[in-house]
């Protein structure tokens, strides 16, 4: 005898296992970028200078602008456009080439005019290595975006995961064994060119001679506004490291940089693969005439809440893992690290903004967004780096929450979607953060009394704040705050 209900509740349990199994799979995949980038920091910290460190962190932040055009513009019109795939997918793949390929030689041709200004060698060298590569890291961007647009979200995850597991096992032994700063450019060729061989064997596309003029007119015009706002958006996070480097030294970038990395590099663990699942959801929502209502409040609440919990971990170890591992000299980005744990926190509304007008296929509010948040950042950078690296810092998280309520009001008034479920899951997540950072800080509190050696009090204080987050998740499931529906492709 079926008892009534029960064949509806074994089907949503093994749809919510699904759903977690995905979840965990993407975390692991897009996470993994994250946590080799932050051990390989974390390895450049113990066997380079900051100075030494900062002279690559400003080489990255030229990198990263290249990058902005990779993952965006012609990248989100792959996954929105409504027209036949062979052509979009051809006609996107020589406009993503071509455009990071000519950006690529300017860098070049900028870099050593670069070192000079910043009186930071090697810099030319770093600079002119790095820009090489990013030709090659545009046509594995392309072949994320075709997966993604085929749905195929898990496959581009396990290329992913792939390609970060090899990245970061080499990347440890080039630093183990040769302690330079080309080991870390030597790092950063290794994962793309491990993608571009994987994406090469399991992407089920290839581009072909068709570049339709129309088809690339309606790219440039869907585009131009989200490069932009990259752009916009790339100054506002970077400024800091340009006008350290500028006005201060290498030294005092490598300290910024450190404190940022080790804070960012924990929390878009979770936020990087929201952003992924957040492209393809609205995208497809937009597609079908969908409300788009539900998945932001889905969003908001599961993004903040991840974000806001890994933040809290970052607050409460960060000054025993430095203690325990690295130079005295990096206790210098402690401040740094607090600060950007806390903005990671509360950017959820910079990361929905894109998506959102994107699939709504109004990219000139994201440039619009972009445009009064990065004003009011620059204006603060500006106005606080002259007092230093704590006040800068501070500053900055104040100006990403202020710009979080920005975003909201312009997805209502600009996008007409009701914000209401959305901003009472981003409070409620924020609330059970905070409670959790509590929580967390008095157990690592009465750790101290325990008499085991540091790296064992460490140990027992990570494993501790790991079954406290699993009870936080399932309480904030029960609440609706937090929804495994945010990880379906």
């Amino acid at each position: 005898m079926t008892i009534p209900g029960a064949v509806p509740r074994k089907r949503a349990f093994r749809s919510a296992g699904r759903q977690g199994s995905k979840a965990l799979f993407a975390f692991s995949a897009r996470g993994l970028q994250q946590v080799s980038t932050l051990v390989i920091t974390l390895l450049a910290a113990r066997f380079l200078l900051p100075s030494e460190y900062g002279i690559y962190s400003l080489g990255i932040v030229f990198i990263v602008l290249v990058q902005t055009m990779t993952y965006t513009g012609f990248y989100q019109f792959i996954l929105t456009a409504r027209e036949d795939d062979g052509a979009v997918l051809s006609t996107c793949f020589w406009l993503i080439v071509g455009l990071v390929s000519l950006a690529s030689l300017l860098l070049a041709l900028a870099a050593f005019p670069l070192e000079w200004m910043f009186q930071a060698r090697p810099l030319g060298t770093v600079l002119v290595l790095l820009a090489l590569i990013q030709p090659l890291a545009s046509i594995g961007a392309w072949s994320s975006a075709t997966l993604l647009r085929r749905g195929e979200v898990m496959r581009n995850f396990a290329v992913m995961f792939v390609q970060n597991l090899v990245a970061l096992l080499g990347g440890a032994v080039l630093l183990v064994t040769w302690h330079s700063i080309y080991a870390l450019v030597a790092f950063r060729y290794l994962r793309v060119l491990t993608g571009a061989i994987l994406y090469a064997l399991l992407g089920r596309d290839r581009p072909r001679l068709i570049f339709r003029r129309d088809l690339a007119g309606r790219a440039m015009a869907f585009s131009g506004s989200l490069y932009g706002s990259r752009l916009l958006n790339f100054l506002a996070r970077y400024a800091a490291d340009l006008l350290l480097g500028a006005f201060h030294s290498p030294t005092a970038v490598g300290l910024y940089r450190f404190g940022s990395r080790v804070a960012t590099g924990a929390t878009d663990v979770f936020t990087q693969p929201m952003c992924t699942f957040a492209a393809t959801q609205f995208g497809a929502a937009a597609r079908q005439d969908k409300d788009l209502a539900t998945p932001l409040a889905r969003f908001a609440g599961t993004i903040t809440l991840l974000s806001g919990i890994a933040g809290a971990v970052i607050i409460v170890f960060a000054r025993d893992v430095i203690a325990i591992f690295f130079q005295p000299s990096y206790f210098a980005a402690l401040v740094v690290t607090y600060a950007m744990a806390l903005r990671g926190a509360a950017s959820v509304g910079q990361t929905l903004v894109e998506p959102v007008f994107a699939a709504l296929g109004r990219t000139g509010r994201v440039m619009m967004f972009d445009m009064v948040s990065t004003a009011i950042s620059i204006a603060a950078i500006f106005a606080a780096s002259p007092f230093g690296l704590e006040v800068l810092a501070w500053i900055q998280a104040l100006v990403v929450l202020g710009t979080t309520a920005w975003a909201f009001h312009l997805l209502r008034w600009q996008g007409r979607i009701r914000i209401g479920g959305a901003v009472r899951n981003l409070a409620g997540a924020a609330a059970l953060s905070a409670g959790y950072g509590l929580v967390l800080f008095a157990g690592r509190a009465m750790l101290s009394w325990v008499p085991v050696d540091r790296i064992e009090a460490l140990g027992l204080g990570l494993v501790t704040a790991a079954l406290l987050a699993l009870a936080v998740l399932a309480l904030a499931a029960r609440l609706r705050v937090f929804s495994l529906g945010a990880f379906s492709g």
